[in-house]
């Protein structure tokens, strides 16, 4: 299993705005994709956020291939409508997790 996962810091005025977002149009969007088998949206907690919250969106993907066939053919839309949304309000990178083993 890979997540494919966004990390996201906003501006706070718009921090409900984009929750919001994320989970009526962005999140949808990508589970219609066929990708993604799961998403997170979670918030990632420290002391100096304050002025400027930040999160984390996990994509669950079940192979490798399937990251790089999203990378290729979607990515670049979908992230462009973020951008075209919310501009340098939001500021993200990405990374690739790979999970080696689960305990539960």
């Amino acid at each position: 299993m890979i997540y494919y996962n966004v990390t996201s810091r906003l501006d706070r005025s718009i921090e409900v705005e984009w929750i919001n977002w994320m989970q009526e149009k962005h999140i949808p969007e990508m589970l219609n994709t066929k990708y993604f088998t799961e998403v997170k949206l979670l918030k990632i907690d420290f002391d100096d956020q304050e002025d400027n919250p930040t999160y984390a969106t996990q994509y669950l993907l079940s192979s490798e291939a399937l990251l790089k066939s999203y990378i290729k053919n979607k990515a670049d839309i979908l992230k462009n409508k973020i951008i075209e949304k919310f501009g340098e309000r939001v500021l993200s990178f990405n990374t690739k997790l790979e999970v080696i083993s689960e305990h539960k």
